[in-house]
C-alpha cells in the first residue's frame, strides 16, 4: 500500500513540474494572451489544483495518525471538482476556435451550454456527496470507501465528453484535419484515463492522461498558433498593397467622384467638403502601407468618418450615420473598422428600399475595448451563409489582423432586420507595442 502511495505522489509530482514548465511557456509566449490560450493556462491551473490536492490526499488517505477528517474531505472534494471544471474550460475552448473560424448556430451553441450545465451539476453531486457522505465512508484506518453507485457520478462526465465530440464532427469542415484530430485526441486521453481509473481504483492513470494530454495539445495546437502567427505577420506585410487596394473599390472612386461633380453645381461647398473627404480617404488608405502596426483609434475613426462621408454624399438622405463614442485613448490595427462599415453600406444598407442608419459606436468593458457597427439594412441568414467568399475578403482580412492582437471578430445577423459587428480588442494590447 505504502509503495502504490508512493508512486502516486511521484507522477503527481512529476506532472506538476511538466505544468509548470508548459503554463509558464504559453504565458510567455507571443499568442499568450489570446482568448483560446487564456482558456488553456486555465486548464493548466486546475490540473495543477488537482495534482496538488491528489497529492495531499494521497498523504491523509489511509492514514490512521490523522485525527481530523476534514482535510481529507476538502482535497476530496477539490480533486474530484477538477476534473469536471476541466471539462467545462475545454468545452469553451472549442467554442472560441470554432469562432475564430464562423457563426456558430444557437443549437450548437445551446448544445455547449448543456454540456456546461451537466459539469456543474456534477459538481454539485461530488460536493454533495463529499460533504454528507464521506464521513460515513471513511473507516477506523481513515481509508475512503466509496459505493458502488459512486461510479454512477461519471455518467456526467461522458455526456459531456459525448456533446464536445459531436460538436467537432458537425463543424469538422471548418477545422484543418490536424487541428480536429488534436482536439479530438485531447479529449480521448482523459476519457480512456477515466476508464482505468475506473476499472483500477488508487492508480494514478487518471492524473497522468490529463497531463498528457495536456502535453499532447500544447505540443501541436500551440505550436501550431506559433507558426500561424508567423505566417501571418509575413502574410500581412506582403499583402498591404493589396489589402489597401482592395479597399479603393473603381466603382466607389467613380460614384464618389460622380457625386462631387453633381454636388459642385448643386452645394459648392458641400462640393468642397466631399473634395476634401476624397483626399484625406485615399491618403489613409495609402498610409496604412507603413503602418505595420497599430494606430489611435482616433486616427481609424477619421478614416472611417471620411469614408461614410463620401457614402453619405452618394447615397444622399437614403444613408444616416450615427457615432456613439463612449470610448478612447486606444489602438487598433488600420483598416479595421472601414471594410464592417463597407459592408454595412453595400450590402446592408444599400440594398434595402428606402436606404436605413448605421450605427457605430465604442465602449469599453472591464478587460476589452468594443467597437460595434450596426445597420438596419437586409440583413442574412447565419445558418445559410454563402460559401462565395468574394464578397467577404474585407472581414476576413479584418480577422486576421485583429488575431495577431488577440483580437476577434463577431458577427450577428437577422434577415429583413439588418447586421451587428463586434469588434473586440483586450486592453492589454498595449503590451504588444
Amino acid at each position: 500500500m505504502h509503495e502504490l502511495i508512493d508512486i502516486n505522489i511521484t507522477f503527481a509530482v512529476f506532472c506538476f513540474i511538466i505544468s509548470i514548465i508548459i503554463l509558464t511557456s504559453v504565458t510567455l509566449s507571443e499568442h499568450g494572451r489570446e482568448k483560446r490560450s487564456k482558456i488553456f493556462t486555465y486548464i493548466i491551473v486546475t490540473n495543477l489544483v488537482l495534482l496538488t490536492t491528489s497529492t495531499v490526499w494521497f498523504i491523509l488517505n489511509g492514514n490512521p495518525g490523522i485525527n481530523n477528517l476534514l482535510p481529507l474531505v476538502i482535497t476530496e472534494c477539490l480533486k474530484a471538482s477538477c476534473g469536471p471544471a476541466m471539462l467545462i474550460l475545454y468545452t469553451r475552448l472549442i467554442i472560441v476556435i470554432l469562432e475564430e473560424k464562423t457563426v456558430l448556430s444557437k443549437h450548437i451553441k445551446n448544445a455547449a451550454l448543456i454540456a456546461i450545465v451537466l459539469c456543474f451539476a456534477d459538481i454539485l453531486s461530488i460536493l454533495a456527496d463529499s460533504i454528507f457522505f464521506t464521513y460515513g465512508a471513511i473507516d477506523d484506518n481513515n481509508q475512503l470507501t466509496r459505493p458502488d453507485w459512486y461510479l454512477l457520478s461519471y455518467i456526467f462526465t461522458f455526456v459531456c465528453m459525448a456533446i464536445n465530440t459531436g460538436i467537432l464532427i458537425i463543424k469538422r469542415k471548418y477545422l484543418k484535419e490536424r487541428e480536429l484530430l488534436t482536439l479530438v485526441i485531447y479529449m480521448l486521453i482523459p476519457a480512456l484515463g477515466v476508464v482505468v481509473h475506473m476499472m483500477v481504483e488508487g492508480t494514478p492513470v487518471n492524473m497522468v492522461s490529463i497531463t498528457v494530454a495536456i502535453v499532447f495539445y500544447f505540443a501541436i495546437i500551440q505550436n501550431d498558433l506559433s507558426k500561424q502567427a508567423h505566417a501571418m505577420e509575413r502574410e500581412l506585410d506582403e499583402s498591404r498593397i493589396s489589402v489597401m487596394m482592395s479597399q479603393i473599390k473603381p466603382h466607389f472612386l467613380h460614384n464618389a467622384l460622380s457625386a462631387i461633380v453633381q454636388l459642385c453645381d448643386e452645394n459648392p461647398a458641400q462640393a468642397k467638403q466631399a473634395a476634401l473627404d476624397f483626399s484625406a480617404y485615399l491618403r489613409g488608405n495609402m498610409e496604412s502601407l507603413d503602418n505595420k502596426g497599430l494606430i489611435s483609434i482616433e486616427k481609424e475613426m477619421d478614416h472611417v468618418k471620411h469614408y461614410l462621408s463620401l457614402e453619405k454624399a452618394i447615397y444622399g438622405k437614403a444613408l444616416s450615420i450615427n457615432y456613439v463614442i463612449e470610448a478612447d485613448g486606444f489602438w487598433i490595427p488600420p483598416l479595421t473598422i472601414q471594410p464592417i462599415a463597407e459592408n454595412a453600406v453595400k450590402h446592408g444598407i444599400g440594398k434595402k428600399e428606402g436606404g436605413g442608419v448605421i450605427t457605430i459606436s465604442i465602449s469599453e468593458t472591464a478587460d476589452d475595448y468594443q467597437i460595434t457597427v450596426t445597420d438596419n439594412g437586409v440583413g442574412y441568414d447565419t445558418n445559410n451563409f454563402p460559401k462565395n467568399k468574394t464578397t467577404h475578403i474585407g472581414t476576413d482580412n479584418v480577422r486576421k489582423r485583429l488575431a495577431m492582437y488577440g483580437g476577434i471578430l463577431e458577427l450577428s445577423s437577422n434577415p429583413g432586420k439588418g447586421t451587428t459587428a463586434i469588434i473586440s480588442l483586450p486592453k492589454d494590447i498595449h503590451d504588444i507595442l
